[in-house]
């Protein structure tokens, strides 16, 4: 009976831990995707503000190294609810012609039927592939031109 009693303890004690876990996960903070862009800060800022209006996001604050952006609100009537991201970009120097970009994306929703308004940093969304992908091409096609223009 006792080993029962200690088998069922063991296994309480176990899922506890084990939501512990994922609870720790959802309340520490979460940090920004990165990547590295070759070109120095100044022109993948100038990318970086092209990328946010190819993407159709408003930038917010823009200054040499750091720059916020929003979307557009996404309203469903069936949910009753308003989503929109916000994104934060912060650029470091990461070496000779090489530039780090921090990229964090919070979704900001608002709810009649939830009570009100959240934000949720978000770990994984498909944001942030978009967007390092568009930065990409945008520095491809500045340095197609530049090279261009030497011509």
């Amino acid at each position: 009976m006792k080993l029962i009693r200690i088998s069922w303890l063991l296994v309480i004690a176990s899922l506890f831990v084990a939501g512990c876990e994922s609870v720790t996960d959802r309340f520490s903070a979460v940090p920004p995707k990165v990547q590295v862009f070759n070109g120095d800060t100044f022109a993948v800022n100038a990318a970086a503000l092209q990328a946010f209006k190819r993407l159709d996001f408003l930038v917010t604050r823009s200054k040499s190294v750091d720059i916020e952006a929003v979307s557009r609100i996404h309203t469903s009537v069936a949910f009753a609810d308003s989503r929109q991201l916000a994104v934060k970009l912060h650029l470091n120097e990461a070496g000779p012609g090489k530039t780090e970009v921090e990229l964090s994306v919070t979704e900001q929703v608002q709810s009649q039927r939830m009570g009100g308004t959240s934000q949720l940093a978000m770990r994984e969304h498909g944001f942030f592939q978009l967007y390092f992908a568009t930065l990409q091409q945008v520095m491809e096609g500045n340095a197609t031109d530049r090279s261009a223009g030497k011509n």
